[in-house]
């Protein structure tokens, strides 16, 4: 019962941080970005499962976040940019914490956005916490060979 009752307290825990993470997020509905794209749609991140772009054999840039965080909707436009931009090098992932929480919990995800970089083995290159620029991301395409 002590072990169910510290599992169950965790999870909570853990929760609590995710919440607190996107605190001042609301619930406004996201404005659509300006793409540069053949059918002129972005392309549905959150719709590719991670376990099917892990196993591709390419790099995958895995976000985990929520539509109703602001630092989360600022990150949108420019990973569906880089997608398009790098579709032949590099899967491009979002995935919404609180519809996935088994990968939440598997990734240890306790702030959003944070970004994880698997290298083409589907082993965890690096991780980042936060905003992350589409500069910085690509320097660290880079970083790992991709260009």
């Amino acid at each position: 019962m002590n072990k169910a009752l510290s599992l169950v307290l965790a999870i909570f825990v853990a929760l609590l941080l995710v919440t607190a993470a996107c605190a001042g997020c609301n619930t406004a509905a996201n404005q659509s970005p300006t793409y540069i794209q053949d059918t002129g749609n972005p392309p549905d991140l959150t719709s590719i499962p991670l376990g099917e772009a892990l196993s591709s054999g390419k790099p995958t840039l895995a976000e985990f976040g929520s539509s109703t965080c602001i630092p989360c909707k600022e990150m949108k436009p420019i990973l569906e940019e880089l997608a398009v931009e790098y579709e032949s090098e590099l899967n491009v992932v979002i995935i919404e914490v609180y519809d996935h929480m088994d990968l939440t919990r598997q990734y240890q995800i306790m702030t959003i956005p944070t970004q994880i970089f698997f290298d083409s083995s589907g082993k965890e290159i690096t991780r980042h916490i936060g905003f992350w620029s589409k500069e910085e991301i690509i320097a660290q395409l880079k970083k790992i060979g991709i260009e």
